[in-house]
């Protein structure tokens, strides 16, 4: 890791972590849909589904940084 402990450099980034970051992105985004359908229906459906393809491309995430990495 380069600098101080607060320094990430994307280089830093190894494969299986942009997967655990993708896939936690579309779980955030899918449980905010959640709370949103109790107000807003259709806006809160259209969330939780960017959530779940989200969470889904995290695979696609794993193997894009691999491959440029070179792995």
């Amino acid at each position: 890791m380069s600098g101080s402990a607060r320094d990430l450099d994307p280089a830093d980034i190894e494969p299986i972590g942009a997967m655990i970051a993708v896939a936690f992105t579309g779980a955030v985004i899918g449980i905010a849909g959640a709370g949103v359908s109790l107000f807003a229906a259709e806006f809160g459906f259209i969330l939780i589904l960017l959530g779940i393809i989200i969470a889904l491309s995290s695979p696609i995430a794993y193997i894009r940084f691999r491959d440029l990495r070179g792995e």
